[in-house]
């Protein structure tokens, strides 16, 4: 019985390695996305855009969305622009579970255009939009999952010519692109702003036209590096935040390609066009072009990314299984000695 239980338990690890070798299925993760032009949010699975797209909200459903961000109930949080006289500014929430629409804030005096997310806990910090003109102090929304939401200024000291980017570092640290816009020759500029935890502005960290920075837009962060889109030449930036040194990561190639940012969990790169176009560009860690995604929502508003729950890898059900033959034999061993 002793070679009986052996020899199980060897073929039992030569299943366990045998199916180690195979490749271990990938899990998509779920990506969703905001139309500036068309009004409409879509999602789709990271591994299979077009095969995946689905519409959550038609177009119409918003009115000129500019952000978007996952929170941390589990619900998008969108940013509409409105139309500038009769629907004001807003902050509405999407409930993917129920697929219901409602407002959380509105902006009734036109004095927040929503442009960029961050939340901070239960509280959702917000940038402004340069294509209105609105300057001003990131703003804090508390309460904006639950409770009773109120509006007050955030940052202190470095006036911002507009926030279409911001990225909250663990450390509290924010992140700004302070853009101008000039609406005359069609022509993005400023710099990368610095705030600390408490929302004081400790200077520049990316000075207008230094590292090949051209209109900085969208912003995301991923441990110590901090992404910055430059809009007017179609770059992404990285900022190695230990040392402050900018480099150029990727680019999309073409002037007003590179808008908003999100992360996907293995610290790929999404970037979305605000040029019109629909594209989504998705950029591997090492700042290859891995895709392009036409997602047809014209002017690419927002993008937010969502973690797909993994289930059990075959390679450990496969050790679940010899574990457990292995131990029927062995109880059957024990058993035939009584």
């Amino acid at each position: 019985m002793r070679f009986v239980f052996r020899k199980a338990a060897a073929i039992a690890a030569l299943v366990v390695f045998g199916l180690a070798l195979l490749p271990r299925s990938t899990h998509a993760d779920t990506v969703y996305a905001v139309s500036f032009t068309t009004g409409e949010l879509i999602q789709y699975d990271s591994t299979d855009p077009s095969g995946t797209r689905a519409t959550l909200l038609a177009g119409g459903s918003l009115v000129s969305p500019a952000a978007l961000i996952y929170g941390p109930d589990g619900n998008l949080y969108i940013g509409e622009d409105g139309d500038g006289s009769t629907f004001a500014p807003r902050i509405s929430k999407f409930e993917p579970a129920t697929l219901t629409l409602s407002t959380v804030y509105e902006f009734s005096g036109f004095e927040v255009f929503p442009a960029s997310f961050a939340f901070q806990g239960n509280d959702l910090l917000i940038g402004r939009n340069p294509f209105f003109g609105n300057t001003g102090p990131i703003v804090k929304l508390t309460n904006a999952t639950g409770g009773t939401p109120a509006v007050s200024d955030y940052t202190t000291g470095g006036s911002l010519a507009s926030s279409p980017g911001i990225a909250l570092a663990t450390d509290g640290r924010l992140y700004v692109s302070d853009q101008t816009y000039n609406f005359t020759s069609s022509i993005a500029s400023g710099p990368v702003k610095r705030f600390d935890a408490s929302g004081t502005s400790v200077g520049e960290l990316i000075a207008d036209g230094s590292s090949g920075l051209a209109g900085p837009t969208g912003l995301a962060i991923s441990g110590n590096t901090l992404f910055t889109a430059s809009v007017m030449n179609g770059d992404i930036l990285q900022t190695d935040l230990t040392t402050d040194i900018t480099t150029t990561f990727a680019s999309t190639g073409s002037t007003f390609e590179a808008g908003p940012l999100a992360l996907l969990p293995d610290t790929s790169l999404l970037v979305g066009s605000p040029s019109g176009n629909g594209s989504i560009y998705h950029f591997g860690t090492g700042g290859t072009l891995l895709s392009t995604f036409a997602s047809g929502l014209g002017q690419v508003g927002g993008i937010a990314t969502v973690t797909a729950v993994p289930e059990p890898s075959t390679l450990g059900l496969a050790a679940a299984g010899a574990f457990a033959s292995a131990f029927w034999l062995r109880r059957r061993r024990a058993s035939n000695r009584e």
